[in-house]
């Protein structure tokens, strides 16, 4: 049976958004941050962390919100409902008919330059992998997961199972 974690990757892999984030590197996406949770909350379990934690550490607020993290379904990328429901880039490619924001004749001069630019630093400052120009995503989504098995090896994305 597919792991969750890898049926989220599979479902994101070959989806970028319309500001040109490859889904696939997403951790909210891929499933790493629901499967991240799940190790943490376990070894905290393991180690008995509410008999010898500080005392000012409230162990029932924090396993009840690593539950909540760890409940929240995977994004499934904006091309496929998920992200912000108010995106306001990918209601403005729909209004123009376009793939992405890459494909805008704008450019600089477009009214969403600062929140597209806002998006794609933060995606690159947490190692997400954008796409950089015109054209087709296939390129980017062939050399994407090699980029992120090379960058990240260890990776939770890539433990126990295959992704082929």
């Amino acid at each position: 049976m597919e792991s969750e974690r890898l049926a989220a990757f599979k479902n994101v892999r070959s989806q970028t958004g319309c500001c040109g984030i490859w889904c696939g590197s997403c951790a909210v996406g891929n499933g790493s941050i629901a499967k991240l949770t799940r190790i943490y909350e376990d070894l905290l379990r393991s180690y008995g962390l509410e008999h010898w934690a500080p005392e000012d550490l409230d162990y029932e607020g924090l396993t009840r919100a690593l539950g909540l993290v760890k409940g929240a379904a995977s994004c499934s990328g904006c091309r496929k409902g998920g992200g912000r429901d108010d995106c306001e880039l990918r209601t403005c490619c729909k209004n123009k008919a376009l793939k992405d924001c890459l494909e805008c004749a704008a450019g600089a001069d477009c009214m969403h330059a600062d929140l597209l630019e806002n998006m794609r630093s933060g995606a690159r400052d947490a190692g997400l992998s954008l796409k950089d120009a015109q054209g087709a995503d296939e390129p980017q989504l062939e050399t994407g997961e090699d980029e992120l098995r090379s960058k990240w090896p260890s990776s939770v994305l890539f433990m126990e199972e295959s992704i082929e």
